[in-house]
């Protein structure tokens, strides 16, 4: 054997290292087909929500639109929105007639009176 193949058998081949690339981020489409919308049915509704609204093609050739139904907020996150908006206006209406706010150490100072620390 000779010398150039005995130190074959004896290094161990160094392996390369592969960098990964992060997966590119995909264009959002607005046209799928049957096919796609059957294998891959969350990339259909993601980019409905998305775009608002997608096509479909079908194999004999017609088109189908896909939109999201848009949802109405549950009662109890108006009533949240409508009294933030209540105060909102209060506060407004408190200023124009000239209300000032209490400074912090007048703040600190009724707080005290309160728990009874300062009479």
């Amino acid at each position: 054997m000779s010398a150039i193949m005995s130190d074959m058998k004896t290094k161990a081949a160094a392996k390369k290292s592969v960098k990964h690339r992060a997966p590119a981020a995909a264009a959002v489409r607005d046209t799928f087909t049957v096919r796609e919308m059957n294998r891959r049915p969350q990339a259909v509704l993601t980019a409905a929500r998305l775009l608002g609204s997608v096509t479909i093609r079908s194999r004999d050739g017609g088109d189908f639109v896909v939109t999201p139904k848009q949802t109405t907020p549950n009662k109890r996150v108006q009533e949240a929105e409508a009294f933030v908006e209540r105060q909102r206006a209060f506060r407004e209406k408190l200023r124009s007639m000239g209300f000032v706010p209490p400074s912090k150490e007048d703040s600190e100072r009724i707080a005290r009176m309160i728990a009874g620390d300062d009479p």
